[in-house]
């Protein structure tokens, strides 16, 4: 007899209580248990902004996020506010707090629809079937939830990679997953997939996102092209492009924090204090 537990519902990362958003286990930071990863954190602030009678009208053309310091693992309150309202364009900003602290939060900028010439940019990439191999992210933390099929590199080795990556889970428990929460939670995948660096000799924490949406994303995979830049000064920045099996979607960025890893054996003093690592 089997004895693999059957589920009801798909795995999912928050559950909407009493007006709070409560992390699951497939939320938690894999570098730190007492906190939320920040691909959770950038979903479920897409999933905040979402407005189905808004977006009928108008397209998301910008999600940014900023990220105010480690997330803890613990409920989180939502807040929407309406920075401008024109015909053409809308701008509502989303805020995570917990504990009435602000946390994290996202600006979603909407552009009227309306019919334009199509100028799309050219699909370099072989589609989800004709890729590579299969690899579950389990090594993640993330219980099996993720799939990724490299084309070009890997994660965790230094330089570009590019891979179809898909999401066997909800963003918020009862609310079906969309493409655009998808895309918002790969859009944190960038510093790690085309990583610059070993993680084990220097970190590279994104403090950023940006996505500019040429349009929506459709469908279950999708594909992020990464690499990160460091010009030796504390920081850099990771460059990503999206696509779907149609094409593709979107242009993103993040900023990257530079520090030393855990097995770095050369601390620049500038990280020293009375022979103190400042992490």
């Amino acid at each position: 007899m089997s004895t693999e537990k059957v589920h009801d519902h798909p795995p999912h990362f928050f559950e909407l209580k009493s007006g709070d958003y409560w992390p699951t286990g497939l939320a938690r930071s894999p570098w730190d248990r007492q906190s939320i990863a920040g691909g959770p954190i950038s979903a479920i602030l897409a999933h905040g902004g979402m407005n189905s009678e808004l977006d009928n009208d108008f397209n998301i053309a910008r999600l940014t996020v900023d990220i105010f310091g480690k997330v803890p693992f613990a409920p989180l309150h939502m807040r929407v506010d309406v920075l401008r309202d024109g015909r053409q364009t809308k701008l509502h900003r989303v805020t995570l707090f917990a504990a009435n602290k602000p946390v994290a939060q996202a600006h979603l900028l909407r552009v009227r629809k309306y019919e334009t010439p199509v100028v799309a940019p050219e699909m370099p990439y072989p589609l989800p079937n004709e890729a590579g191999g299969h690899q579950n992210t389990t090594s993640f933390g993330m219980l099996g939830a993720f799939q990724i099929k490299f084309i070009e590199g890997a994660a965790g080795v230094p330089g570009r990679a590019v891979a179809w990556t898909s999401m066997e889970a909800d963003i918020v428990l009862h609310h079906p997953v969309t493409a655009f929460e998808r895309a918002a939670m790969f859009s944190d995948y960038g510093n790690g997939f085309g990583n610059a660096t070993d993680a084990r000799e220097w970190s590279f924490a994104n403090l950023d996102i940006t996505m500019q949406f040429l349009r929506m994303p459709v469908g279950k995979w999708m594909l992020i092209d990464a690499e990160t830049h460091m010009a030796g000064d504390g920081h850099g920045t990771a460059r990503n492009i999206f696509a779907d099996e149609q094409g593709i979607f979107a242009r993103g960025f993040q900023t990257i924090f530079v520090a030393p890893g855990y097995l770095s054996e050369g601390i620049p003093a500038s990280f020293t204090s009375d022979g103190v690592i400042k992490r």
